[in-house]
C-alpha cells in the first residue's frame, strides 16, 4: 500500500485479470478499468467485453465470487508484504554479483 514508503501507488488505467479470480480451478477472466477509460469505451452505447468463449459461466462465476471471498477474508496484505521482503532478502545479493542485476525493487 506504499505506506512504508519503499513503493509507489500505481493507478493503472486498465487491469486484466485471469486464472486467480477463481483460484485456479476454471477458466475466467475479467477487465477493469478506470473511469475515464470506462466512459471512453461506452459512450455512444459501446461495450468493453470479448466473446463468446466462456462468457456468462454461471460455474465460473460462482467460483470466482466463493474465491474472492476467501481472499477478501484472508490476511492477503500480510502475505503481500511477507513474499516482499522474501523477494527483497533473497534477490538482493544478486545485485552485488556483477553487471546482471542493477538493483531489486518490488511492488
Amino acid at each position: 500500500d506504499g505506506s512504508n514508503g519503499s513503493a509507489s501507488i500505481v493507478y493503472p488505467d486498465i487491469v486484466c485479470l485471469g486464472k486467480a479470480l477463481t483460484g485456479g480451478y476454471m477458466t475466467m477472466g475479467a477487465t477493469i478499468t478506470n473511469d475515464r477509460v470506462a466512459r471512453g469505451i461506452s459512450d455512444g452505447g459501446g461495450v468493453f467485453m470479448h466473446g463468446p468463449t466462456f462468457m456468462a459461466n454461471p460455474l465460473a462465476c460462482a467460483a470466482s465470487l466463493a474465491s474472492t471471498g476467501l481472499l477478501l477474508r484472508s490476511p492477503w496484505r500480510r502475505r503481500v508484504r511477507d513474499v516482499e521482503a522474501a523477494l527483497v532478502e533473497h534477490m538482493s545479493p544478486l545485485a552485488e554479483i556483477g553487471d546482471v542485476v542493477r538493483e531489486v525493487r518490488v511492488l
